[in-house]
């Protein structure tokens, strides 16, 4: 059974943009989910997200224990640029 919290981290890993993490002290942060471990039964509570905060290099590891919610709220900048686009494009220019 999939919980509202793995579906919101599905869903903000395949999203191509950035997404604002609330945790559950309140706090938030706006960057880019990379990686995210949420579904091994054998280490729940090592699950976690892997992040990039937005206008920085650093990478930051969240306890999925810790997550109160996941907006996708930034641009998804690949929105409408599906692979047969860029063949179709690719082509195009020879």
């Amino acid at each position: 059974m999939t919980s509202e919290i793995e579906k919101q981290i599905e869903a903000a890993y395949d999203f191509r943009g950035h997404v604002t993490i609330t945790l559950k002290d309140g706090q938030s942060l706006v960057g880019y989910i990379f990686n995210r471990e949420y579904a091994n039964p054998r280490t729940k509570e090592q699950n976690f997200i892997d992040v990039i905060p937005k206008d920085s290099d650093e990478r930051r590891r969240i306890p999925i224990a810790q997550l109160a919610k996941i907006d996708l709220s930034g641009k998804d900048y690949a929105a409408g640029n599906s692979f047969e686009d860029y063949l179709k494009k690719k082509n195009a220019q020879k």
